[in-house]
């Protein structure tokens, strides 16, 4: 029978979902960790096509035997530069993915910074060799204020092609709070053109208290990793923003933030590296270091893995993404251990990338 590429998936996807077709992949004997409602399910995963169609009991083509572990969804780091790490993009994600982070969304602004819209096209192009997402926020300050030496200008006109690529979300963290408070133009054609196009802008509002951060979400600005004290957190969780804890090399916000995170906000809030030196990514570990930590620190388990992968997923409406349910994406991993969190096995799109903590190299062969 004929039809689109979409109908002709779709009609496969729930061929599989109804048992009438055996799906491509089968994951079996896995404690399914279901950050919907933080509640632990053990049922069969059905994969077709890199996606999950099915929750329950399944055939397939091939089975992948969980052996009563844990299926994780794959964690999203917010927010990270990752030309800080010192890698590349197609680098960075074969550590990332040892670590379970199947989905970032960075902010060149680095190579921005230095080479402009050249630099950006780079990261791209280098981002969709990679078996992981890799999700884009431009560069809002480029350079950050007028007085800056930089190699570049990224203006509102340099950046507006960048928003057809389907990588990119939406305007990077907004930093020159002045600019924005006092209405100045580059900044606003930028914001303007973001709201145009129905993209996302994040914030960055170090020391800002209450009543002046209250700028930022009037001109649609939702985010902000910047919160150093329980009480910012607060007050960005009360004027609705998405509240970024941030964990990294150098800043360090979990521990002073999480008083003020709560069962009944949590939702609000998700997990970010920002800045992560390469060493400290392999010795430590990205977002899985920083669920660990809050664990540690009294955060529910399920709750930390909530906000790892769900809660971010949703701030930038990543709508298959984020879970383990019918209609997201098979990306997810294996561990024996939801407070120690060692990942053993890790897949993308359905695809087996990390088996006993090593990486699959034949599919990272260039």
């Amino acid at each position: 029978m004929g039809g689109t590429p979409l109908e002709t998936t779709l009609r496969k996807y729930i061929e599989v979902a109804s048992k009438k077709k055996p799906a491509d992949l089968v994951i079996k004997h896995a404690k399914i960790v279901n950050v919907f409602t933080k509640e632990i399910m053990e049922k069969d995963v059905a994969i077709c096509e890199g996606m999950i169609v099915g929750i329950g009991e399944y055939e397939g083509k091939s089975v992948h035997n969980a052996n009563g572990q844990y299926l994780v969804p794959g964690f999203i780091d917010g927010h990270v530069h990752i030309e800080s790490s010192l890698l590349s993009p197609s680098e960075f994600s074969k550590v990332s993915l040892l670590h379970g982070v199947t989905t970032v969304v960075t902010d060149p602004h680095e190579i921005g910074n230095i080479a402009g819209s050249t630099g950006l096209e780079f990261m791209i192009e280098d981002a969709r060799q990679t078996l992981m997402n890799i999700f884009f926020m431009l560069p809002s300050c480029v350079p950050v204020t007028p007085f800056e030496t930089n190699g570049a200008n990224l203006n509102a006109k340099k950046l507006a092609p960048f928003l057809q690529k389907p990588e990119v979300l939406g305007l990077a963290e907004v930093m020159n709070y002045q600019a924005v408070a006092n209405n100045e133009t580059d900044i606003l054609e930028k914001i303007q053109l973001m709201h145009q196009h129905k993209k996302k802008i994040d914030g960055h509002a170090a020391g800002i208290g209450m009543e002046e951060l209250n700028v930022y979400p009037a001109a649609g600005i939702r985010t902000d990793h910047e919160a150093t004290t329980a009480k910012e957190a607060k007050e960005r969780l009360d004027l609705g923003m998405y509240l970024m804890v941030r964990e990294g090399t150098v800043a360090k916000d979990l521990a002073s933030l999480l008083p003020a995170i709560t069962p009944e906000n949590s939702r609000r809030c998700f997990f970010v590296t920002d800045d992560k030196l390469i060493n400290d990514l392999v010795k430590e570990g990205s977002i899985d270091h920083i669920v660990r930590q809050a664990i540690a620190l009294g955060i529910d388990p399920l709750q930390a893995i909530q906000m790892a992968t769900l809660n971010a997923a949703e701030c930038f409406d990543l709508k298959t993404l984020g879970a383990i349910a019918p209609g997201y994406r098979a990306d997810f991993f294996l561990t024996d251990d939801l407070t120690k969190l060692p990942i053993h096995e890790v897949f993308y799109k359905g695809t087996l990338v990390v088996q006993s903590g090593q990486l699959q190299d034949h599919l990272f062969a260039d």
